[in-house]
């Protein structure tokens, strides 16, 4: 699948989280309690609260997520000795690590000592139906950590600082490093109440064929046959990828799906009514962008639809748009789009954009051509 998701799974904000960002700076909850906002803070202290915990949260979390500890403890209360011995973590710092996490809400400490479950730590379960394991492992991997380091080379080229870093574009990299397209391609699948959400809001049932461009592993494929037993898909995407499709062998659901190996900058298959993309347009530049949407228009039918889903921005000045728009700048070089944009990109590849709806997450962008 070729694309970070924007809107997004990787930018969840939980009523429960402790620290919750607010348009006037942070408000800090605990256990559900809210104290006073900090709306009279001086700017040094709200931008220090923006700081701080900052990166070193990302990382812990994602350490947390890496050990298996909510699940470990799932079961019941355990002691950092049990859980130091079932990690193989040096046990002193491993208390210090739980201590962390314990501050920030994730685990709870009982009277005895031992380390509880939370909400928000059974959210990091990999067996939790809204688990954000794999989005927690794929944020705090030094495969993407470290080129948002180098945010300033961005800034002064216009370029993607991943490739700096990496000697490879995003993309590349991944097919070249299995162990990170692993972790990419199962933050990309994760989710599921995300997934129902697009297959509640938009009548897939009218189609008889949808392809899905750049669909990853199908998950999204796999929900949209599942409700709609009389539609067959396609689903596309590089060889390494497509060959984890999992989602797409199941029983009900193999017998409608075939799998197409390749790129879609080389072509898309041809003359389906519906082409479905997932959160590619924002990984690209403009003109990427264009040429993906160009290489669907001359595959589709003359009464065919495009369906895009993808973050379109608001303006409201929220945080997880404008900040998932600065890691598509270092990942990718892509970025975030409003509807206008979108409308622009879409005629410019002989597309209508005809409506578009919100859902959770993603908005729904169809089109037809022109």
């Amino acid at each position: 699948m070729r694309t970070i998701v924007g809107g997004s799974p990787f930018f969840p904000r939980p009523a429960s989280a402790r620290r919750v960002l607010s348009g006037r700076g942070i408000a800090r909850t605990y256990h559900g309690a809210e104290d006073t906002p900090q709306t009279n803070a001086s700017p040094s202290t709200q931008l220090m609260q923006l700081l701080w915990p900052g990166g070193v949260a990302v990382q812990a979390i994602h350490v947390a997520a890496k050990l298996g500890l909510a699940d470990l403890v799932a079961a019941g209360p355990k002691t950092v000795v049990e859980l130091s011995e079932t990690t193989r973590m040096h046990g002193a710092s491993l208390a210090r690590f739980l201590h962390a996490l314990t501050s920030l809400g994730i685990f709870a400490e009982d009277t005895s000592g031992r380390y509880c479950s939370t909400p928000l730590s059974d959210a990091l379960r990999a067996d939790h139906p809204e688990s954000i394991r794999p989005s927690a492992m794929m944020l705090g991997a030094r495969f993407i950590w470290e080129p948002v380091g180098w945010l300033d080379e961005s800034i002064r080229t216009g370029q993607a600082a991943f490739e700096r870093v990496h000697a490879a574009p995003f993309f590349r990299h991944l097919a070249e490093h299995p162990e990170d397209a692993a972790v990419f391609n199962a933050a990309m699948s994760s989710m599921p109440s995300y997934i129902a959400g697009i297959v509640e809001a938009y009548d897939f049932s009218k189609f008889r064929r949808i392809v899905d461009v750049g669909g990853g592993h199908g998950a999204l494929l796999a929900a949209i046959l599942e409700a709609n037993p009389h539609t067959r898909g396609v689903l596309q995407d590089l060889p390494p990828v497509v060959a984890g499709a999992s989602a797409l062998r199941r029983e009900g659901i193999a017998d409608r799906c075939e799998l197409v190996a390749g790129d879609f900058f080389d072509g898309v298959p041809d003359g389906e009514d519906a082409y479905l993309l997932k959160g590619i347009i924002h990984d690209w530049n403009d003109e990427a962008a264009v040429e993906i949407l160009r290489s669907c228009r001359r595959a589709i039918r003359p009464d065919g639809t495009l369906i895009l889903l993808d973050t379109v921005l608001t303006g409201s000045n929220d945080p997880a748009e404008a900040l998932m728009d600065l890691l598509m700048m270092v990942l990718t070089g892509g970025r975030e789009r409003t509807a206008r944009e979108f409308r622009s990109l879409l005629q410019e590849a002989s597309f209508s954009l005809t409506r578009v709806i919100s859902t959770r997450r993603h908005s729904i962008l169809e089109s037809r051509p022109v």
